[in-house]
């Protein structure tokens, strides 16, 4: 429950408003984009430091950033899968949505938020490495430009990995 109500903050939240973090909240309860319950049981420290990470700034000062970008995207099989080589050229479709990208020097930055319960970054990098693999495939493949980083945000951690 947690993990859905920051999540959905991170998707509506005006990060022009970052400053104001509760009244943000408030707003969306009020716009009705999250519950009076995802509104309490949201962690405002951990999403407050977000906001205050050199991460967000980079987000801030990119070209442009898009949230919950949802995307299916036609690949070659080989680009996502282990296959022998007369499969590798076999067109797969490849579905998903990014928590948030941004695009700094021409290239894309993908950014993938979790709320997992970890004591350690090791953790997260071994369970979501291969979906931010694909996400980056299917990205790089929409948008027509390279991947230039993949960045897991814990808010567990209240910290950035990059893979």
């Amino acid at each position: 429950e947690k993990g859905t109500a920051i999540h959905k903050i991170m998707q509506y939240i005006e990060f022009s408003k970052a400053d104001d973090i509760e009244g943000e909240i408030e707003r969306l309860i009020e716009w009705k984009y999250i519950t009076e319950k995802e509104g309490r049981i949201a962690d405002v420290k951990k999403i407050t430091a977000f906001f205050q990470s050199e991460l967000f700034l980079r987000i801030l000062k990119s070209q442009a950033y898009y949230r919950e970008m949802k995307f299916l995207t036609e690949v070659n099989a080989g680009e996502v899968y282990d296959v022998s080589a007369d499969l590798f050229d076999k067109k797969v479709i490849v579905q998903g949505a990014v928590d948030l990208l941004f695009v700094e020097d021409n290239k894309i930055v993908i950014v993938d938020f979790k709320t997992d319960r970890v004591e350690d970054s090791d953790t997260l990098v071994e369970r979501y490495s291969e979906q931010l693999r694909l996400y980056s495939v299917a990205c790089s493949k929409k948008f027509k430009m390279p991947v230039k980083e993949k960045i897991i945000y814990s808010f567990n951690l209240s910290k950035d990995i990059k893979l």
